[in-house]
């Protein structure tokens, strides 16, 4: 007969919880920190408002898709605005300063694991800060997958995503299986046509209960004939 421990650890076997990064794993309210561009603009003496037209504006689609390369695209909104700093520079206040993990989550996503979840990211990302992030949060996570959509080609809004996450996931043909937190709509919405179960991620509901009961609904699903 098998323990109390051992059924436990196995409650979720064969599911995979997917999580976004920005406003799922790393907090979106910084804990009332100041945002990257807040920090950015003090140090260099700049107003980096100014990249949201001539970065963000201008390559950013590009960039985020893996048709780009955000070093080249960052020199020359750089250039262009007449700063004088390093995209080096740029990239690590970028990255350090919106690197703020939400411990809750995170507690959170490590006993989903314990019970037998695949723990996987499924984020928004251009090279460098994939890079950043999968190296910070493995640290931190049980991870067993890290899909992004620079890698792939296309974002999570779009419906071309979908196909190619689940070959590098490994979960092509249980798309029921993948219980997918996002906090943007549009995301999960695709993610739902697709086939696996989109929660919507609010803080400020009870979304602890939400996604359990959505992961033991997908455990459930893969253990009917």
């Amino acid at each position: 007969m098998q323990s109390v421990n051992s059924i436990a650890s196995t409650r979720l076997r064969g599911v995979v919880l997917a999580l976004d990064v920005d406003g799922v794993i790393l907090d979106a309210a910084r804990a009332g920190s100041m945002r990257w561009k807040s920090s950015f603009g003090e140090k260099f003496g700049v107003n980096a408002d100014l990249l949201s037209e001539e970065f963000f504006g201008r390559a950013w689609s590009r960039v985020i898709r893996g048709q780009l390369a955000i070093e080249s695209a960052l020199e020359e909104a750089i250039t262009a605005l007449g700063w004088t700093m390093a995209v080096g520079q740029v990239l690590n206040i970028w990255f350090e300063t919106d690197y703020f993990p939400d411990n809750e989550v995170i507690a959170a996503a490590i006993g989903w694991a314990q019970q037998g979840a695949r723990v996987v990211l499924v984020t928004n990302q251009e090279h460098r800060r994939a890079e950043f992030l999968k190296l910070r949060l493995s640290e931190l996570l049980p991870l067993s997958g890290f899909v992004y959509s620079a890698a792939i080609g296309f974002v999570k809004e779009e419906p071309e995503f979908y196909p190619i996450a689940d070959t590098q996931l490994g979960t092509s043909g249980i798309a029921d299986a993948v219980v997918f937190v996002d906090d943007t709509l549009e995301n999960v919405e695709a993610a739902r046509s697709h086939g696996w179960r989109g929660i919507y991620f609010e803080k400020s509901t009870a979304w602890q209960s939400t996604i359990d009961h959505s992961l033991q609904q997908a455990a459930l699903s893969r253990c009917l004939p």
